[in-house]
């Protein structure tokens, strides 16, 4: 019955364009008549010298090409990135106002890599986004996203800089002649790898996606869990399913120059482990906790917040599979210990392929 349709062009051409159009109204118009969607960003300003450099760089790669910029004002996307990802309820999306300076537009359609809206917030460690740029299938071993070490080998063309300044500016962008001026010195003896860091740690830092509130630290609480099976079992799952290893390693080794071992007798850069409710501390409070236990760790480390987004059980679950990772680690030999980081080596070497 319903091929019949194909048999009458004209018909079905009305169809197809009423079709268009009705589509086109529901995502594009009918969200743009929402109130919420019209929050003004107070203090919003235009980007500094080294990421608007970074930015052009993002555009001269390709990047959006890949990767999208926005959080839509769809149930799926609030809910994938409601918690430390966002403080109030307009900023569980990305907001008009925070792209007011944006020329182009860098929002993106194809999602073949992560969504990078929030990127700021929840990858905000410097050294990480460097060593995912330089080589990504050591972080992520199964991405297929293309190697930018060679970033680090091109100066910053101050100039061009300066130039983008004096374009951005005659479209409304509130450069100022000192911005324009200083631009040189602000990207003196910066790569091109330093500005295009700087640029994806910029977003989504227009609006404040902090997790709310704070985390009480009491390092006398114990595990609840202790080392029962069944939780180590199940830390060990939410510590793959929550991208855990792609800093700290599959079995929480670390990686140098990216994340710390956590199974070692060193915590947040000092001697002497800490108890349990520490790392539940930081799991859940993110970097944030640190001055609260008293220690200093990675000067720009950007652990995240998952208090958000993990319930306390789970959490939990994930301590008690560090320490059981930390206890095994204490049992067994050097040789024994060799061998295992031989053989997870080349599960990631074979993962690559």
């Amino acid at each position: 019955m319903s091929g019949k349709i194909y048999s009458k062009p004209v018909t079905f051409a009305v169809m197809a364009t009423v079709a268009v159009l009705v589509g086109t109204a529901v995502t594009m118009a009918y969200p743009l008549v929402r109130p919420e969607m019209h929050v003004k960003v107070e203090g919003l300003k235009p980007l500094p010298a080294l990421e608007l450099a970074g930015r052009d760089v993002y555009q001269r790669e390709g990047c959006v090409s890949c990767h999208t910029q926005t959080v839509r004002p769809l149930k799926s996307e609030v809910v994938r990135y409601l918690g430390s990802r966002a403080q109030e309820p307009t900023a569980r999306y990305s907001l008009a106002g925070e792209f007011a300076y944006d020329h182009p537009f860098l929002w993106g359609s194809k999602r073949t890599g992560p969504d990078l809206a929030f990127e700021g917030w929840i990858k905000p460690s410097a050294d990480w986004q460097r060593a995912h740029l330089e080589n990504p299938q050591k972080l992520v071993a199964k991405s297929n996203m293309p190697a930018y070490a060679f970033l680090s080998g091109e100066k910053v063309d101050a100039p061009a800089v300066a130039a983008s300044m004096r374009a951005l500016r005659r479209v409304g962008v509130p450069y100022t002649d000192a911005d324009v001026t200083a631009a040189g010195a602000d990207v003196a003896g910066k790569t091109n790898m330093d500005a295009l860091v700087a640029y994806v740690l910029s977003l989504g830092k227009a609006v404040n996606r902090g997790a709310p509130g704070g985390v009480d630290v009491d390092l006398a609480a114990a595990n609840p869990l202790g080392a029962a099976v069944a939780a180590v079992a199940r830390g060990k799952q939410l510590w793959d399913a929550n991208g855990c290893a792609a800093c700290h390693g599959d079995e929480a080794h670390g990686q140098d120059g990216v994340a710390p071992n956590l199974v070692d007798e060193e915590f947040l850069g000092q001697k002497g482990d800490l108890p349990d409710a520490a790392y539940f501390a930081m799991i859940k409070g993110g970097s944030e906790v640190k001055p609260a236990l008293g220690r200093p760790g990675v000067a720009d480390g950007g652990m995240q917040a998952f208090g958000s987004d993990l319930k306390d059980e789970d959490i939990w679950a994930i301590v008690s599979f560090l320490r059981n990772q930390k206890g095994h680690e204490a049992t067994e030999s050097k040789a024994e210990e060799a061998k295992e980081h031989h053989e997870a080596a080349e599960r990631r070497a074979k993962d690559r392929k």
